[in-house]
Formats: structure tokens, sequence, C-alpha cells
């Protein structure tokens, strides 16, 4: 081996140890590196970026809990009503008809139709129970609520099942089995807790969703987790809701219509999309309300992202992430056996948790999310708009109709929130970049 590598190792090798620091990896590697006898500077530690802003978020109107489950209860049960009109409907307004009534009535299943409206107006009995209460029991609102909740749902299940019994009399055994698998779901999602069954969002309260501008990355971390399983639980308790209200308003009354009734399918199946999409949007901006998204956004500021990069970007960094630091944005570090670099202004995450990753770039900005909700529900009115001037017959345009006016009311509070948000975040953004450039 020549002599002159010998001399350069044994300079390696002698050459004094930099102390540990975190360096700044925005700086190219000959900046960040210096070898034996050269002049360059030496590594630079990472300042700590400074924590995010957040705007006061304004006071928007909220519709009351007890109102909502009214309107809900109220557009439920007559969906479920003009589902009926689809099938059973008559030839009143002809000269010589057999009946003066719009509906053939006596074709309809009393007790099948008693068993839907249980079902679909159960969190509304439930209110009024716990508003009546509230006027004459001084003791513990929570207890309270708990034998409330098991009184009535074993009060509901003896009426359902008095229901079933006679709907059994009229219709095969098998499609019984049509009226329980809603409870399988239930079971599925929720286990034996009775509360998502009366209640749509306080049930949530042993993990409320809060947030606070922690200085320690670790407990960042930790309110992320807890805001993801509320907000799980909350999207659960929304699909669950939506397709209980559409199986049951909608797809029931056709699964125990009669063998000989002849009905226009294709606008049966349609009521029933039609009840599902107004109330999955109804439902969503309602528990998903703009000051529960602004919560998890500002926590998601706080949380940041990990990019994981490939190619020349490999070999530009020495730095393994520490789980108790912030990293600031562009700053790159290696986790295990891959290179990432930190996305926005402020980041706590972990490298490769897809679940913190997906947080991050669902609640960075809550106006794209809303905006894909609103148009999905412009989409629906203005097809519901074609329908209704290309309609002819009474029954559609009734129908049609009164979905309609229910879809202008949540548009308006879809199209406020839209707006609000907007303009909230984009001011917002326009700070934070003042500040980082400061």
């Amino acid at each position: 081996m020549p002599s002159g590598t010998k001399r350069v190792s044994r300079t390696v090798r002698t050459s004094p140890i930099a102390p540990q620091v975190i360096p700044n990896l925005n700086e190219p590697c000959s900046h960040r590196y210096s070898p034996a006898g050269s002049n360059l500077p030496t590594l630079q530690a990472v300042e700590q970026p400074a924590a995010p802003k957040h705007f006061p978020f304004p006071s928007t109107p909220v519709d009351d809990d007890f109102f909502f489950e009214f309107l809900m209860c109220f557009f439920t049960v007559t969906s479920a009503g003009l589902q009926y009109m689809h099938l059973y409907r008559s030839v009143w307004w002809l000269p010589h008809s057999y009946t003066n009534q719009a509906l053939n009535f006596y074709l309809i299943d009393k007790y099948l139709v008693m068993f839907i409206v249980l079902v679909l107006s159960r969190r509304l009995i439930y209110m009024i129970s716990c508003k009546v209460l509230e006027r004459f029991v001084l003791n513990s609102q929570e207890t309270v609520q708990f034998y409330l909740r098991s009184f009535l749902f074993g009060a509901l299940c003896v009426l359902l099942f008095v229901c079933a019994y006679y709907v059994m009399q009229n219709h095969p055994v098998v499609n019984i089995l049509y009226l329980c698998y809603p409870v399988f779901i239930y079971l599925i999602l929720f286990g034996f807790n009775i509360c998502p069954f009366f209640e749509l969002v306080n049930w949530t309260r042993g993990a409320p969703p809060l947030h606070a501008c922690s200085c320690s990355a670790v407990d960042i971390r930790r309110e992320v987790e807890n805001l993801k399983s509320n907000f799980n639980c909350r999207m659960k308790q929304i699909l669950f809701s939506a397709i209980l209200n559409a199986y049951y308003a909608g797809f029931i009354p056709c699964c125990f219509a009669q063998p000989a009734l002849h009905y226009d399918t294709f606008w049966a199946t349609q009521h029933v999309i039609f009840i599902f999409i107004s109330g999955f949007v109804s439902l969503t901006i309602h528990i998903l309300s703009l000051r529960y998204c602004d919560i998890l956004h500002r926590s998601a500021l706080h949380l940041g992202s990990w990019e994981k990069e490939n190619g020349r970007n490999m070999m530009m960094s020495n730095t393994t992430w520490r789980d108790d630091i912030f990293w600031p944005g562009g700053t790159l570090v290696r986790h295990g056996r891959d290179i990432y670099k930190a996305q926005g202004d402020c980041n706590s995450s972990e490298p490769g948790n897809l679940g913190l990753r997906r947080f991050y770039y669902i609640f960075k900005n809550p106006t794209d999310p809303l905006s894909s909700i609103l148009l999905l529900h412009v989409f629906m009115i203005l097809y519901q708009l074609v329908l209704l001037v290309r309609s002819v017959l009474w029954h559609n345009i009734v129908s049609l109709t009164f979905i309609l006016f229910f879809n202008y009311y949540v548009l308006y509070k879809l199209f406020r929130d839209y707006l609000v948000s907007s303009k909230l975040y984009m001011e917002e953004r326009e700070m934070q970049k003042k500040i980082y450039m400061q």
C-alpha cells in the first residue's frame, strides 16, 4: 500500500471527534462534513421551528342536537312514506277509479310500518325523554341517562319484537332476516355498547377532542392518536346512521312488497341512494362541524409529515430521527434504512407512520374534504333537478320535491361552512408564510 494512503489514514484516526449535534440538513453535503486539514465550517445545529400560529375561530351557528334529530327523523320517516308511495300508488285521478285514495293502503303492512318508524325515531324519543327528565330529576345527569337508555332500549326491543312477530304472520320467515342485518353490523362496529344507538356524539365524552399547543413532540403525537380515535368513532357513527336510515326507509319497504306487485325498480333504487347521500352529508356537517375540524387542523399543523426520499438524496443525511424533537420543514433524517424529508413548517410526526401521514394530509386544510362533499351534494341536487324537469308522474314529482327542499337546507349550511373555512385557512396560510419568512 502506498505510504501516502497510510498517512491519510493516521490523520483521520487522530482527528478530534466533534460533539454530537443535529446538523442543518438543508445545506449541501460539502458544508456539513469537514475532512481533516480542510478549512470548511463545522456542523451546525438545527434551530427549533417556531410553533404554528392559529387564527381565532369565528362563531358560526350550529343546529341544536334536538332540532337536528327532529329534522333527521322527519326526513327519514317521510322518505319511508314516499317509498311506499312509489310502491303502492293508485290511479285515484281517473274518472271511474276503484278508489279515491292516493295509495292502496290495504296492501301496506301496518306492523312493518310501525317497526320502521320505531327504528328511525329512536333518537328523537330519547332526546324528548332527556328534556323531560331534566326538568324533574336533580340527580347526576350521567346516571339518569344511563337508566333512561336502559329503559328505552328494553322497551324498544319489546315493541320491535312484537312488530316482527306480526310481520312474520304475513311474510316468509326468511324475510325476517332482512330486519336483523343492521343488528350484526352494529355489533361489529360498536359491540354491546348501547350509547351509540341513542346518541350521535355525546357517547365519546370519555376522550374529548381537545388541542393543546404543547412544546413536546411526544405529547403532540399522543394528542393526534386521541383525535384519530375520536374521528374514527364519529365516522363510524356517520356511516352506520346513513346506511341504517337508507336501509329501513328505502330498502325494507321493497323487500316486503308483495311478489305480484309491479313497481319501477329504477325509481325505488334511486330513492334509496338519495336517502343515503342526503343523510350522509347532513350527518357529516353536523357531527364533523367546522369547530371540530379546526381542532384537528390545529393539531395537524403541529404534527407535520414525512416524505420518503429516493435516489441521490439517500446519501445526503446521516442524522437519525429522534422522537423528542420538532423538526423544521425540509429536514432530511434517517429512520431505519430509509431517508425522509420533513413536510410542513413544524414536524413532530414519526417517519413511515401511515396513520399520522393520512391525518396530516386530510386536516392540514379542512377545506379540501369539505369541497369534495360540497361537489357531491351539488351534483346530486343538479341531477334531481333534471329528473324533476323531465318527470311527468305525480308520485315522482312529489318525491323529488320533498328531497330537494331538504337538500337545499343542507346545501345552505354546507356552502356557508365552505366559505368560512376557505377564507379562514387562506388567511392562516398567508400569516404562516409571513412568520417563517422573517
